[in-house]
Parts: structure tokens; sequence; C-alpha cells
């Protein structure tokens, strides 16, 4: 592995421009706000007495709650050519044991098929899809009948169209802890430039269902309701690993091939850990660490296959990459387009501003190099109106991967989970969740 960065690496000016970016494809607090009461939705909906799941919640045990990317506080914009965030959502239940492999998704379609508010419900492969605008919630089943060892571990359901419907071991609010954990709160000055990068280019895009929704988010401004998605990370490993996914997101929109799936990144991304000395370089080496894994693997002929580190028989990229030889051409793009990424940035950071804007144009979209044009301008540019570079400087020195250090910056972890998931009461306790 390369050496550390020389000491006079500047990214400062590529940092700014790139925590910009981070803020404008996350869930502003708005959003997140929005996003809570769609997951108390769920939960009622679920729970309501004429669900067809309702019999098999298990008072005082099963959990309706949070996963993937919201929990993970990872979420980005999704659409190719619209604002729609992507959220995920599991309910548990102790599934009959006459049940087929396909049932639970069927009852599970059933349950949400009348969801309020949404412009479309749609049943796929291991979830149902429920469609709002500007959002999709993707709501897994999950059996917890055996109570497996660990940390609310169970089986999800693969079931097809076409082909035989199986069992999948999962175990993603154990992943969500880990993850947590081992990323923590961030350090202190990289959650200030943060905030200041919010407060300047924070955008809201979801909107209000109906009007027991709004009603409900005006209640919420008074008196708090306990949230239903875990607390924000402020690290900036999650925000590299926001810009990453949104750059792939774009490559592969123009691709017939699968991208490389969102846990999998996520856990990558946690492995790898800090790398001090800015966005500019952790984004840079998450690049360069996930492409030369890929490589690592296509030099033998092998595939990843990551296990779920807070329980094992979960593999979370089973379905990608496909076993060889189609292997070779899902980790062989996947490498490209993150080299190309790497080499990006490198070319970027000792570049002009123009120069740096056109290629943010080409690596996260126009709309958002055009947002960041605006926000530059009203940020340095009050007083010059000449058009030309505004008050920021390129960078300089030569971009390495940094070595990565094997113990983990001295940071405070995080709990695990700081929210309150859909647990239905036990007998004696007050109603509510």
């Amino acid at each position: 592995m390369a050496t550390a960065p020389a000491r006079e690496l500047d990214t400062s000016t590529l940092d700014e421009i790139l925590l910009d970016l981070a803020v404008l494809i996350e869930l502003s607090p708005h959003d997140r706000e929005i996003a809570e009461n769609r997951y108390r939705r769920l939960k009622e909906h679920v729970e309501r007495p004429t669900s067809p799941l309702r019999p098999y919640l298990v008072d005082g045990e099963s959990l309706i709650y949070a996963q993937g990317s919201v929990a993970t506080s990872t979420t980005i914009l999704s659409g190719d050519n619209d604002d729609r965030f992507d959220v995920d959502a599991i309910v548990e239940i102790d599934v009959p044991l006459h049940w087929s492999e396909s049932e639970p998704l069927d009852q599970l379609f059933d349950t949400l098929k009348n969801f309020p508010g949404a412009i479309g419900v749609v049943r796929c492969t291991r979830c149902v899809q429920v469609r709002f605008a500007f959002m999709h919630m993707d709501v897994t089943i999950m059996d917890r009948r055996q109570r497996l060892s660990g940390q609310r571990p169970g089986h999800i359901f693969h079931s097809p169209d076409t082909g035989s419907a199986y069992r999948v071991d999962s175990n993603p609010w154990g992943f969500t802890g880990w993850f947590r954990t081992v990323v923590g709160i961030g350090e202190h000055s990289f959650e200030k430039q943060l905030k200041a990068a919010r407060d300047a280019a924070g955008v809201s895009r979801l909107i209000v269902l109906d009007e027991a929704e709004r009603r409900i988010l005006a209640d919420a401004e008074q008196v708090p309701l306990p949230p239903m998605i875990p607390s924000r990370i402020d690290a900036q490993e999650a925000v590299a690993l926001k810009l990453l996914k949104r750059y792939l997101n774009l490559c592969y929109a123009r691709l017939r091939l699968k991208r490389p799936p969102s846990i999998w990144l996520t856990k990558l991304t946690g492995d790898m850990g800090l790398v001090r000395g800015g966005l500019t370089l952790q984004l840079y080496a998450l690049s360069k660490f996930i492409s030369n894994s890929l490589r690592e693997h296509l030099a033998r002929s092998t595939v990843p296959r990551e296990a779920n580190p807070s329980y094992p028989p979960d593999k979370i990229n089973d379905r990608w990459p496909r076993p060889w030889p189609e292997a070779e051409a899902d980790m062989s793009t996947a490498a490209d387009h993150l080299d190309l990424l790497a080499d990006a940035i490198e070319e970027m950071n000792s570049s002009s501003q123009s120069a740096i804007l056109k290629k943010i144009d080409q690596l996260f979209g126009e709309r958002f190099g055009q947002e960041e044009r605006r926000i530059l301008k009203d940020r340095y540019d009050r007083r010059n109106t000449s058009g030309d570079d505004l008050l920021i400087k390129p960078g300089s020195g030569t971009i390495y991967t940094p070595a990565i250090a094997a113990s983990k910056p001295d940071t405070q972890p995080i709990p695990q989970h700081r929210f309150h998931p859909g647990r239905l009461p036990s007998k004696g306790d007050a109603p509510g969740g």
C-alpha cells in the first residue's frame, strides 16, 4: 500500500465542494421528520385490527423498525431523473409452520396494498415496495419464530415470479448496530464543517401526504414524539459513502448490469474506517479500497462473499456478483468505475474551480453541479461580477492511498440504536410505541 499523503497536500477546496454535494443528496431535517412519520404509519397500518398480519405479531416481542441506509444514516437521492429517497423497513412476525415460503410476502402485500397516501404498492422478490411521491419504502417480512441467538436475527424470504421460493438468513438490526459502533459519532471539527454546509446547501424534498400527516407533524413540533429512525451520523466515513453511492447510481443508470449492493459498500466502509485528512482523502481511499478488493478477487477468479459481522450466517451480498464467469463483468465494471472516480478526485484537486465543477457535473449529475455553482456564488462572490473563478484556490500535492490503520480513531462510539422501533406492548404495558 502506498505511503501517507505528502505534507504539502491541500484538499480544502475540494473538501468544501464535496461537503456541499453530500448535503444536497441527503435527507434534510424536514425530510427525516416526514420519513419518521411514514414509519409510524407503517406500524399503525400493520397493527390495525383488520391487518392480515396482526395475528402473527407477538406482543412484547415483534418489532417494526427501520433498516438499511436510513438506519446507517447513509440515505441519498436514488432516482436518476427524479428526487426520490429509498428507505427500508422490517416487520417481524412468527410465521406459521404451515405457510409456504411465498406466503409471508403474499400476506405482507395484502396488508400493505391499501396503505394510506401511497401512489402504488408492488410485490418484489424480497420485499413489498410502498411508493409515495419522492419516496419508496421497501418493507421486508422477517420470521423470528426460532428466536435465534444474537441481535434479533431471523429469516427473510426470497420469492421470485418464477422459480422456487426460499428462506435467507438475515440480521439487519445487528448490522446497523455494528456499523454505527465502528463508525461512531465522528470528529467534532468535521461535524462543524458539515453543519455549516447544511446551513448553506440543505434542501427539503419530501411532501406531506395528507391532512392527517400534517397534523401529526404539527403536533410533534409541540410535543416531540419518540424517534422511529436512528439519529443521524455525522462521521466522515458515512458522508464519503453517500457520495460514492450517488456516483455509482449514475454510472449504473446507463448499464444493464446490477450495481454493487448498498449494504456491501457499507460493510467495506466500516472495515476501512477513518482516513484522516478530510473528505477528499476519505472518498479517494474508499474508492481504491473497494476497487483493490475486487481486483484481488478477479486475479484469483473468486467472488467476495461478505458476512454480516453481527451474524455470520447472513451473507450480505449473496446476489452480487454473479457466479463465474459472469462475475468477471460484474467486478471489473465496478472496479473500473471506482478507479475512474479516484482518478477524477486526483485531477480535481489540482484543477481550477470551473474545471472542478465541470467534473462534478459528470460524476454526480448536472443538477447538483448547478446547485453547487449557486452555493459558491452566494458564499464567496457577492462583489465580483466578472464571471471568473470565485475566491477559492486549487488544491496542491499528489493524492496517495493512505495506509489504513488497524486501530480505530479515538472517537466516542454512539449507542447502537437510539430510537424506539415499533414494539408491540407486552401484556400489562400501556399501549403505544
